[in-house]
């Protein structure tokens, strides 16, 4: 009888320890699968590359700063785009009135086809009547032209270099995305000791970054 009760315990204890053992395999596997899980999350955030952000401010101005994640400077790059566009079409428009002002005062000697056309176009580019623009001398008209055709090749040149700074902007945000700048930004003041005069005392200045 004793015997029968003495296997009893025994086999007991087996189940006990090999419950025990299953729980602890278990909780490894759910700490191992939760570790997995972060480490997932934590590689969602890519690593930029400059090229690639390069060639999308190239094509598609803006495109690259929100491949860089700075999503902010994007509205900015499509508002002076709209801008030097919108700039740049109106200087062209003058331009063009004037220098049909010229065409008309070189073929004719009158000025009854000047007054109607600055009469249907001259509003938008000044406030002077037709009758004052079409009594100014050819001299005074070239000028005008010569000035808005000035203005439009400025904000050609303008808008090239505002496209070839967005590109740079992108290129620079994208290599600095892997230079580690630390957060702790301290400047430190200790004295100094001059090895050439040990009588001369000092300051040092240390900026920690």
């Amino acid at each position: 009888m004793h015997k029968f009760h003495f296997l009893f315990l025994i086999l007991i204890s087996i189940n006990g320890f090999a419950q025990n053992s299953t729980n602890r395999i278990n909780s490894n596997e759910i700490k191992e699968s939760v570790v997995v899980s972060d480490t997932s999350k934590i590689n969602t955030k890519y690593t930029l590359n400059p090229l690639v952000s390069s060639l999308l401010s190239t094509f598609i101005p803006g495109s690259g700063q929100i491949y860089n994640r700075k999503y902010w400077k994007a509205p900015i790059i499509w508002a002076g785009g709209i801008y030097l566009l919108y700039s740049y079409d109106g200087f062209r428009r003058k331009h063009s009135f004037y220098h049909q002002i010229l065409i008309y005062k070189d073929r004719y000697t009158s000025n009854e086809y000047i007054i109607p056309f600055v009469e249907e176009y001259g509003n938008q580019f000044t406030d002077e009547s037709p009758k004052v623009i079409s009594e100014l001398s050819k001299n005074a008209i070239q000028l005008r032209n010569d000035q808005a055709k000035k203005n439009k090749q400025q904000i050609i040149i303008g808008s090239l270099v505002f496209y070839l700074l967005q590109i740079v902007d992108a290129t620079v945000d994208a290599h600095f995305d892997k230079f580690n700048i630390s957060e702790d930004l301290s400047l430190n003041i200790s004295p100094a000791v001059f090895e050439s005069n040990i009588y001369a005392r000092g300051f040092k200045l240390s900026l920690n970054f």
